[in-house]
Parts: structure tokens; sequence; C-alpha cells
């Protein structure tokens, strides 16, 4: 029951009231990002969701469009503060409340990224998340295999209790993790 109905009830009701109540650091952010890279703001990407439906994500864009240059060259410092406590993912919180994602769930992968062989397919079974269990295990500091256990185990115990422990523990795993 709480898979199927309740945890999307919560997503729509808890990023309804995230998007008030961080209003504040979405213009802040969105004045940094002007003033370090001008417009647009807003980074979208495709990205495969539940069923592996295709969605646009939503991100605060932290870089320039210099594809020459690596990830580090093509940030300012304010762009990489930006990135490191990961406020470039709060427009996310429109994702999740229009059903593309889940406030917790296996992030979805980047476009390109070569994954292991086996195919996970339960990683698919869920809507993708703005954090999960890879990301308080590791985030991007840990293989995609590893990421993908995760997310199979994830699957396995989803559970209301699991989903709180992941969200409380995930703004200490930004700072521990940056």
């Amino acid at each position: 029951m709480y898979r199927k109905y309740i945890k999307r009830l919560l997503d729509i009701i808890i990023s309804f009231i995230l998007i008030i109540v961080l209003s504040p650091i979405f213009l802040i952010t969105s004045i940094l990002i002007i003033l370090s890279l001008g417009f647009p703001i807003i980074f979208k990407q495709a990205r495969e969701g539940q069923n592996k439906k295709s969605f646009v994500m939503y991100k605060f864009r932290t870089m320039n469009f210099n594809e020459d240059l690596n990830r580090e060259d093509r940030m300012t410092k304010t762009t990489k503060f930006i990135d490191n406590f990961k406020f470039n993912e709060l427009p996310q919180l429109f994702n999740v409340l229009k059903g593309d994602m889940s406030l917790v769930g296996p992030r979805p992968f980047i476009p390109g990224d070569i994954l292991p062989k086996k195919p996970y397919k339960e990683r698919y079974y869920v809507r993708p998340g703005m954090t999960g269990l890879a990301q308080i295990n590791g985030g991007r500091y840990i293989s995609h295999e590893k990421k993908l256990e995760y997310d199979v185990i994830y699957n396995d115990k989803i559970s209301f209790l699991l989903d709180l422990k992941i969200l409380i523990l995930t703004p200490f795993r930004i700072i521990k993790y940056r």
C-alpha cells in the first residue's frame, strides 16, 4: 500500500511544501547563476524513469557550454559551491511534483553512462529519486555496479521507514561526500 499510494501522495505534499519553503534559495541560486554564467538558469536533460519511460530532468545549470574543457574548468567558484552542496538538484522538486521522479528512489543515470551488463531491471520498477540508498552509501564515489546493487536492495525493501531514513541521512551525506 505504501509503495503504490502513500509514497506518491507524500511526494506531492512534501515537494509542494519544499518548493514554497525553499523559494528564497531558488531565487538566490538563480541570481548567482545569472551573475556567474548568464542564461539559461535551468539545465534540462533526458533521463530514463519508471518503466524506462523517458523524461526531462531539471537542474540548476552549473557549467558553461564549452565542452572542450573538463568539468572543473567549466564551473566558476560560485557554481562549484552550488554543485558541492547540491543546490543544483533543487529544481528536481518540480519533477517530483509532476510525477516523473520521487523524493527517494534510484538516481537516474546520465545518458551515455556505461553500465554493467547485468540488466538490473528492478531499478525501473519505481520512480527515480532525488536521493536514494546509493547516495547515502557513497554517491558519486561508488561504482555504477554498486549503485545498481543498492537500487535493487531499495526496490526489495521499500518502506516508509526506509524512505524516512534516507531523507534524514541525505543532508549529512552531502556534507560528508562533497
